[in-house]
């Protein structure tokens, strides 16, 4: 079959398509025409190259005819009917499928093309499971557990790309905070039962876009989440990020902010140099919890702290204490917190330090929405998939498909996977199986009529379309 014949017969199906659409309008019924032509032309099209690699001489050479298979696969444009042969090679008696293995690249079982997945996943990056189980694929509403079991299955990574920055400020600021997770039970090697986990983030940036204006933007802006990593790994990765993008060195400043986890605080070995913060936010949760809501408290004990009168916060608590003395253990856990980031405390009001960090709004309320308020749990590579897609949105990136091919199928198969897409792309180009040996021609509406039918018949016969060759 080639690309006139298809033409043809889709012209033909036409009516037949246009007899089954019910629409209260003709915009409705227009839309919902366009989305069955699509799909119909869609398995004719895969029908055709199918008819031509059955004919084609390398078929021949190699492989007999087994069985003809019928398959419903869901697609970008929703659920296809696809027709296709099954082939055993002459000389070992295995089984090849040219439409399933090489033109759309399914793996045994496999109803769902690449390109819905590639698709899925991308909405699924923006939002949630359930509104890209609806919303992802038009007209075709899937299940949440289908989309959550195709990220699970997922064996690659996104790549990364560092692009050199030159023209860097002169402050680089890293904030870092930690994602609670809800988790499959699952037994640790203590031999303990494990529900939750806790994921290191962070944002590394350059201060804020425009200081002047009310909402500001943090510029630069680069996430980080992991969900195998301990902080000392994760930290690894930060450092080889800045120094693949900036030039360490001419940083004036690099401040680190965070709650004073100890995760956060060791990154003594990859920024030796760096300035700690305590964030702000939790700093004043820690007053008020042993200080109430007496401001004027409040702001004493901060006076204390900044100007090392320590001896008078611990007397301070203690006056506290006394006034609530069932809430001794808090206050006394919260003295000890306070105490531990001093310096970090003190750092807040660093002279260089010009954008205070937001840890709350910067990085876990990213992923609070997606991950920590999900009511079901998670597996560890069902999560580990999960985070790497909404890091990739956090960071604006645009996942092409090949990025895709590499995060599904991983490193060392999505090459082969790829390289077959370009080989059919190119052999199945309007250059190649739909090439003609002529120039389109006037239709036979627009030629002259002669007085004579003889005459008119010797034209047509003259301009007839000649003989089509096809590559393959």
């Amino acid at each position: 079959m080639n690309m006139l014949s298809l033409f043809n017969n889709f012209a033909n199906d036409f009516f037949e398509i246009c007899k089954k659409i019910e629409g209260a309008t003709i915009e409705f019924s227009i839309e919902n025409l366009s989305d069955e032509c699509t799909k119909s032309f869609y398995s004719s099209f895969l029908n055709m190259l199918d008819k031509a690699y059955f004919n084609s001489n390398d078929r021949k050479k190699i492989y007999y005819s087994k069985a003809i298979v019928r398959r419903e696969i869901l697609t970008v444009v929703g659920y296809v009917n696809v027709t296709y042969h099954i082939y055993q090679n002459k000389n070992d008696n295995s089984c090849y499928c040219f439409i399933r293995d090489d033109v759309l690249n399914f793996k045994p079982y496999q109803r769902i093309s690449n390109e819905a997945e590639y698709k899925i996943i991308k909405y699924a990056s923006e939002n949630n499971m359930s509104q890209a189980a609806r919303y992802a694929i038009k007209n075709v509403i899937l299940s949440r557990a289908t989309i959550s079991n195709k990220i699970r299955s997922y064996n690659g990574t996104l790549p990364i790309v560092y692009n050199k920055i030159n023209n860097q400020r002169d402050i680089l600021y890293i904030e870092m905070d930690e994602i609670h997770v809800n988790m499959q039970k699952q037994v640790t090697k203590k031999g303990k039962f494990q529900n939750n986990k806790i994921c290191p983030a962070a944002v590394v940036h350059e201060g804020h876009k425009e200081k002047f204006v009310k909402r500001k933007e943090l510029f630069r802006q680069k996430n980080f989440a992991t969900s195998t990593l301990s902080y000392k790994g994760l930290w690894h990765i930060i450092y080889d990020y800045v120094s693949n993008t900036y030039d360490i060195d001419k940083f004036k400043a690099i401040f680190i902010s965070g709650d004073g986890a100890s995760g956060i605080k060791n990154f003594q070995n990859v920024f030796p140099n760096a300035i700690f913060v305590l964030d702000k936010f939790h700093y004043k949760k820690a007053l008020k919890c042993i200080f109430k809501k007496n401001t004027d408290l409040i702001k004493l004990a901060d006076e204390y702290l900044r100007n090392d009168r320590i001896d008078d916060f611990k007397t301070l608590v203690n006056s506290m204490i006394k006034e609530y003395p069932t809430q001794k253990k808090a206050m006394k856990d919260k003295q000890k917190y306070i105490l531990n980031n001093i310096e970090g405390i003190k750092n807040q009001n660093h002279k260089l330090y010009e954008c205070p960090c937001s840890m709350e709004g910067h990085i876990s309320n990213k992923y609070a929405r997606y991950i920590t308020s999900s009511p079901y749990g998670f597996s560890n590579k069902g999560l580990k998939n999960k985070l790497e897609l909404l890091v990739s949105h956090a960071n604006k990136d645009d996942i092409t498909f090949k990025d895709f091919l590499h995060f599904k199928y991983g490193k060392d198969e999505y090459k082969k996977i790829y390289d077959k897409y370009e080989k059919i792309t190119n052999k199945y180009d309007h250059k190649g199986i739909f090439r003609k040996e002529y120039n389109p021609l006037p239709t036979p509406s627009s030629l002259p009529i002669f007085d004579r039918n003889i005459d008119n018949d010797k034209l047509l016969n003259l301009i007839k379309t000649r003989k089509e060759v096809y590559v393959y």
